[in-house]
């Protein structure tokens, strides 16, 4: 069980715990993480982050992390859930983003990817699988009009077995977590070009293409962006 007073940890513990290869699971919100995470950070978005569902393909019992969160509490919150699959959590990282670099960690930029771009990106790729994991009254009320496919996260990952790996495949979900969870669980299973698109219906941005091999090596080429 758990340790209910989690240790945060100095940029110090963080540097020597990753040097000793813990590994890193970013919990804030996609947009944060797109914006500037560490270098081999997993992102896995608050408020759900949903270990269970993608434990068996990314973490195993016995690991060893460092959890990157926006608050000491919500790092929290991810720590219980973790360690419920058997994770060791070495503490929480709750520092300002703004300062990482400067105290000698290794960070990674982003690029927020607005409709014209990813819009381009549709147009120049006809062959990409677009899927979209919200429910179907969600679908209804906010029709995205390239998608390709419907596979609801609820059922997943019931159909998940008819993507197609020759293609390109982004995932659609709004403004939660639930195409990023599907895009980790796809890249996983060998799918080398899959992203995950983060925002509201009427925004569309943050797209993103893993490579997973890289992702796979924990190096500083998690994924490029499109």
């Amino acid at each position: 069980m758990l340790d209910l007073t989690v240790v945060v940890l100095s940029y110090e513990d963080v540097r020597r715990q990753i040097q000793r290869g813990a590994r890193i699971l970013d919990v804030r919100t996609p947009q944060e993480y797109v914006y500037l995470h560490l270098v081999g950070a997993i992102p896995l978005a608050a408020p759900r982050f949903g270990f269970r569902q993608l434990s068996g393909h990314l973490l195993t019992a016995g690991e060893r992390v460092i959890i990157v969160a926006q608050s000491p509490v919500s790092g929290q919150v991810a720590a219980q859930e973790i360690d419920a699959i058997g994770v060791d959590v070495i503490g929480i990282f709750a520092s300002l983003p703004r300062t990482w670099e400067s105290k000698g960690l290794a960070v990674q930029l982003g690029e927020l990817v607005f409709p014209e771009k990813f819009l381009a990106y549709v147009h120049d790729h006809p062959d990409i699988d677009l899927v979209d994991v919200r429910e179907p009254v969600e679908q209804m009320r906010f029709p995205f009009p390239q998608v390709t496919r419907s596979l609801p996260f609820s059922c997943w990952p019931d159909g998940s077995e008819a993507l197609d790996a020759a293609r390109p495949t982004i995932f659609v979900a709004g403004r939660d977590d639930r195409a990023i969870l599907a895009a980790r669980d796809t890249m996983m299973r060998g799918f080398p070009r899959v992203g995950y698109l983060v925002g509201g219906y009427d925004l569309f941005h943050h797209p993103r293409v893993y490579d997973p091999k890289e992702a796979a090596r924990n190096s500083a080429h998690h994924g490029v962006f499109i």
